[in-house]
């Protein structure tokens, strides 16, 4: 008997924590329609209804909220008036420039060079000594015809001096022969009284004869001094032809001396005007003629640019059009004018060439080539900043600020976000078409569609369309 009540007394453990009292609680009769199947679900539902309503608050509502608050945002640009400028008609040619002087000296004697006084690239004055020609021998020379000319001049003073004793001499026989002159004239009178006297019977014919006698002497002593006269007029006169002689020798002396002088010159070799110094091929000791190249000497102070016009522009070619000399980056280094138009054509370029003279600022050279632009005619015109030119379909247009009362739009363009209401003096870029020019620099001319009063916008237009609302940019 124990041993069964022992046995059937035995303690079950219970299982998930609950005591025997729970187990023995009979279960419900329907399990699925208990609470906590519906608890998970109804939480799920009601986080995806909450993400979609933040999602739309977030995207749509809250935006909405937002824009309706906010004052019209309107796109900022910059305005400006248009420039005025001159607007040149100007072709633009490689040209090459040319010295106005330039030599290469060569000497007009030859010689051993004894000195160079230069180095190239010296810039040197007109007359500067530039060479040295060893002019020993010439030196000489002149020496030697001074001393031949020292000699002619004495022969000229000798044969002067002779000269001035034989007019002594001739002033002598002058007087000499007036006295016998005057002795001729008392016994002309004498013999001419005693012929009377014979006549008459008052003389003897002894007494007149006596007379003529003493009258055919004083004739005879007249006649001696004529002669004597005559004969020192001709020794006077070859006298005076050797003074001549001595002093044609004299000159002729005087002018060898001067020939070498000159010569002398020529071995010292001088700058024919103010140049700078270029190549010299001649060294010290080099034994030189006229035909050997000493150096070159350049004046780069006036240069002389040679432009090719084509035959098209020839016809405009007229003396005194501007001309400019360009770096490579467009700026104008100088002007000058047109001086020089060739009559003819170059049969190989079909083309005229121009000069035109530039006073040379220093970093010009001979031969260089360089830009040149010929202003053929220049006008007034109005010029806007390449970036405010838009082109669309072939055409091309710029966007000038006006109050929208006065822009032509009956709406302004849309853009992102809700429309925009704008006032009627509120600023509008409108898209005018414009007809362009030449392009100056940065700037390019516009022939029609703007006036220099006008405001064109000038950055920011590819954010822009025709009404759209803009706000200048605050500097």
């Amino acid at each position: 008997m124990s041993g069964k009540e022992t046995g059937s007394s035995t303690t079950v453990p219970a299982t998930g924590g609950q005591d025997i009292d729970e187990l023995d609680t009979p279960a419900p009769a329907n399990p699925s329609r208990s609470p906590k199947r519906f608890l998970v679900p109804s939480l799920i539902g009601l986080a995806i209804l909450g993400g979609i309503g933040w999602i739309v608050f977030n995207r749509i509502i809250f935006p909405i909220l937002m824009f309706s608050q906010m004052k019209p945002q309107f796109t900022e640009v910059d305005l400006s008036n248009p420039q005025t400028a001159t607007i040149e008609d100007a072709s633009d040619y490689a040209a090459s420039l040319d010295s106005r002087q330039s030599v290469t000296l060569q000497p007009r004697v030859s010689g051993q060079i004894d000195a160079i006084f230069v180095q190239a690239g010296d810039r040197v004055q007109q007359g500067q000594r530039l060479l040295q020609i060893d002019a020993a021998e010439q030196q000489a020379q002149v020496s030697s015809r001074t001393a031949a000319a020292a000699t002619a001049a004495a022969e000229v003073e000798a044969a002067q001096a002779d000269v001035a004793n034989a007019n002594d001499t001739l002033r002598s026989l002058q007087a000499q022969r007036a006295s016998a002159l005057s002795n001729v004239q008392l016994n002309q009178r004498e013999y001419e009284r005693y012929l009377d006297l014979y006549n008459q019977g008052a003389s003897s014919r002894q007494i007149l004869d006596q007379r003529l006698n003493a009258l055919q002497t004083a004739q005879a002593a007249l006649r001696q001094a004529d002669a004597n006269i005559q004969a020192q007029r001709s020794a006077i006169n070859r006298t005076q032809a050797t003074v001549n002689r001595y002093q044609r020798a004299l000159q002729q002396s005087q002018a060898n001396i001067n020939e070498g002088q000159a010569q002398l010159q020529f071995y010292t070799i001088a700058a024919p005007f103010t140049g700078v110094v270029g190549n010299i091929p001649a060294k010290v000791g080099d034994f030189v003629d006229t035909g050997t190249q000493l150096l070159t000497l350049t004046q780069n102070d006036q240069l002389e640019v040679q432009i090719q016009v084509p035959l098209e522009r020839a016809g405009d070619l007229r003396a005194g059009l501007p001309v400019k000399l360009l770096d490579n980056r467009d700026r104008v280094l100088q002007t000058g004018r047109i001086s020089f138009i060739s009559p003819s054509v170059d049969p190989t370029t079909q083309s005229v060439q121009a000069k035109a003279r530039f006073t040379n600022a220093g970093q010009l050279r001979t031969a260089q080539f360089v830009r040149t632009r010929v202003v053929w005619s220049t006008s007034p015109g109005v010029t806007v900043p390449t970036t405010a030119i838009s082109r669309l379909g072939g055409r091309d247009f710029i966007f000038v600020a006006q109050p929208f009362q006065d822009s032509g739009c009956k709406a302004p363009a849309a853009g992102q976000g809700p429309p925009v209401k704008v006032e009627p003096t509120q600023l509008t870029a409108v898209q005018k078409p414009i007809k362009l020019g030449k392009i100056i620099g940065n700037n390019q001319e516009v022939i029609e569609g703007v006036t220099a009063s006008d405001r064109i916008v000038t950055s920011g237009i590819l954010q822009l369309q025709n009404c759209t609302p803009i706000a200048a940019s605050k500097p």
